[in-house]
């Protein structure tokens, strides 16, 4: 949506009364409430105005809980529980959501800011067609991935599918979109001084365009897709609207090759894993590295198949 010096109060003020009601409802605290009446308009201008009612639906729905611990680097994540509605022949399943803020005195504005959308992004692009199930296993969606149970404990996770990773490059992208859209409000004249004085901190705090610190070895394997004028907005818009089961075969026939999406996605998620240990390692290192560096380069050639067979980059 295209917001000027003329309608950009309005649509600030629009929302207000609606993040009061729910704060409200749910006992946040005021620094809570101010950050919602940040990044509400934010998603609403980066995913557009006829998504709108979903928008306000999951910050509805998605409860905020405050935990004891304090993590200044992590300060929030997405979490969700399914249940089974017992009543009736047909299994009915459905999810309790929220948002977790681990304690975030010491965080900068910026960092929680980025924490918050990253997790709230998770939430809603998982807003619809979130659930699918058979006779045997029951399916929760998060983006492009799926967590998985089998329909008699869905207490226990069965199965993680391997577009985790993507799922999470692709909201580290999103994030740092709807960043730049709050650190767009500071270019016009705010008659909330409270708005105006927020906005005004976020552009002091980055220089140029916001680039996130979270996964970033990943997303920088990935920069040229993220870039992609085919791959991100499709993925985009698959992804809000819960039509993932077709994203492999799409890419796939890009590229040219069965199966490249797959091996995409796997690469990526044991190139996360081989980082998580070599964290951990004191020996050997060098080997994992190399090892690290092959997966890279074996991603970096899909990613170029993909771009070289893309009509519009």
């Amino acid at each position: 949506m295209n917001i000027d010096q003329a309608n950009i109060n309005e649509f600030l003020n629009k929302y207000v009364s609606f993040t009061d009601r729910i704060c409200e409802q749910n006992n946040y605290p005021n620094n809570i409430r101010h950050v919602l009446y940040l990044i509400i308009p934010a998603f609403i201008i980066k995913y557009g105005l006829k998504h709108e009612n979903m928008i306000m639906s999951c910050f509805e729905k998605v409860k905020i809980y405050i935990s004891e611990k304090e993590d200044n680097v992590c300060t929030a994540y997405f979490t969700r529980s399914l249940h089974q509605n017992r009543e009736g022949v047909t299994p009915k399943y459905f999810t309790d959501k929220a948002v977790v803020l681990r304690q975030y005195h010491s965080a900068s504005l910026i960092d929680m800011l980025d924490n918050v959308i990253h997790e709230f992004n998770h939430a809603v692009n998982s807003m619809i067609n979130e659930i699918k199930y058979d006779d045997k296993t029951v399916s929760m969606r998060t983006g492009l991935a799926y967590l998985s149970y089998d329909v008699n404990d869905l207490l226990h996770l069965k199965e993680k599918s391997k577009d985790l990773t993507l799922e999470e490059i692709i909201n580290v992208k999103q994030t740092e979109d709807i960043i730049n859209v709050l650190r767009s409000f500071a270019n016009y004249e705010i008659t909330n001084e409270e708005f105006n004085n927020a906005f005004y901190s976020i552009r002091q705090s980055i220089n140029g365009e916001y680039t996130s610190n979270a996964y970033y070895l990943q997303s920088f394997i990935c920069k040229e897709l993220m870039k992609n004028k085919t791959f991100i907005p499709t993925i985009e818009n698959l992804r809000l609207n819960g039509n993932v089961d077709d994203i492999a075969s799409w890419f796939d026939n890009v590229t040219g090759e069965e199966g490249s999406y797959g091996k995409l996605t796997s690469l990526l998620q044991k190139i996360l894993e081989e980082e998580e240990k070599l964290e951990k390692t004191k020996l050997f290192k060098n080997r994992k590295i190399n090892k690290i560096r092959s997966q890279m380069n074996l991603v970096m050639e899909i990613i170029q198949t993909y771009e070289s067979n893309c009509i519009f980059k």
